[in-house]
């Protein structure tokens, strides 16, 4: 089968493109031919040998994707799963961006028919998420919240369940037209980042709403302005890295108005395994499934095959707020 290989930690373009032997699925296992695959921030982290853990190299990198089970490994599971569309992920050792993928079959999720490849592929991480960072305003413990990256796909979901929950939400953007497009998309309170006046926008608007937690994807300077601009004892999530610069803050706001920061990791959210912990996840994860055509779907701004990596993602990752890029191994 064809694979892109990283062989060094460079960037998702540097990966190589090669044959491999199709791999074989053991017992409680299922071969699955992938149709699609998102390239998320952590995927580009994870090839810039910046993310959470590192892979022994060389490695197929692709945390998750969607396609169909074509071989079992044996097991009542791994057989019913023949033949079906489904979505999974890989946190150790090969992932999507090749023909084909392993996958446990206990950890794989049926598509229904209406589900797009697109949202199929993307049905883990941003969708669990954006359900993870609102959990506290649902539950009451946070009045509002304040979200940046707000274009993003995940951005986009959050703001729809904000809608969905009935919470006030601020959403940060990074240029004028995108407050335009948020706004048209029924968002009620969207600031520009690069505006002059934005820090003390955001102070006088957090500040009326008491919005006293935040989902931050930038880092950098952004971390440090949402916690001068936000209420005292707010909270914020740091779960991305799109400045592409560590978290710089005033020690002050830390010390002298209680602000807390805080990373937000998709992995530990699964890292309780007991038996109560294993239905609680998979009662989330079947609650994504049901909004994966509304509040939770994702869009696609282009789809790249694996031979066209190199040229054309430079170009498509600097557009994410028009959609994610999708890697189609098999077209």
């Amino acid at each position: 089968m064809r694979a892109a290989i990283l062989e060094t930690f460079s960037s998702p373009a540097g990966l190589r493109v090669t044959e491999i032997p199709t791999p074989k699925p053991k017992r409680g296992e299922v071969l699955v031919k992938v149709i699609s695959s998102p390239v998320n921030p952590s995927d580009v982290l994870y090839c810039s040998g910046l993310y959470g853990t590192r892979q022994k190299l060389p490695v197929t990198p692709g945390f998750e994707g969607c396609g169909t089970v074509v071989a079992s490994g044996g097991g009542l599971m791994a057989d019913r799963l023949l033949g079906k569309r489904v979505a999974g992920s890989v946190q150790a050792g090969n992932g999507f961006w090749a023909q084909y993928v392993v996958l446990k079959a206990a950890e794989t999720m049926v598509m229904p028919g209406h589900i797009s490849d697109e949202s199929a592929a993307s049905a883990l991480v941003n969708p669990l998420s954006a359900v993870a960072l609102i959990r506290p305003v649902v539950k009451g413990c946070h009045r509002a919240m304040i979200q940046t990256a707000a274009a993003s796909q995940l951005g986009r979901m959050i703001m729809r369940l904000a809608e969905g929950h009935n919470f006030p939400l601020i959403n940060i953007v990074h240029r004028q037209g995108l407050v335009d497009e948020l706004k048209g998309q029924g968002a009620r309170y969207v600031l520009d980042s690069s505006a002059a006046n934005f820090t003390e926008t955001l102070k006088a608007m957090a500040k009326d709403l008491n919005a006293t937690w935040a989902a931050d994807a930038v880092a950098g300077s952004m971390t440090g302005t949402l916690a001068e601009c936000m209420p005292q004892g707010s909270h914020i999530n740091v779960y991305g890295v799109l400045s592409g610069e560590g978290s710089a803050l005033n020690p002050g706001d830390l010390i002298f108005r209680g602000q807390t920061v805080q990373g937000f990791w998709l992995a530990n959210e699964f890292k309780d395994r007991s038996p109560l912990g294993l239905i609680k996840i998979a009662m989330r994860m079947r609650a994504a499934t049901k909004l994966l055509g509304t509040d939770l779907k994702s869009v696609a701004q282009g789809h790249v095959k694996l031979e066209e990596m190199a040229t054309k993602l430079p170009d498509l990752l600097k557009s994410a707020s028009k959609g994610k890029v999708y890697i189609t191994p098999n077209a």
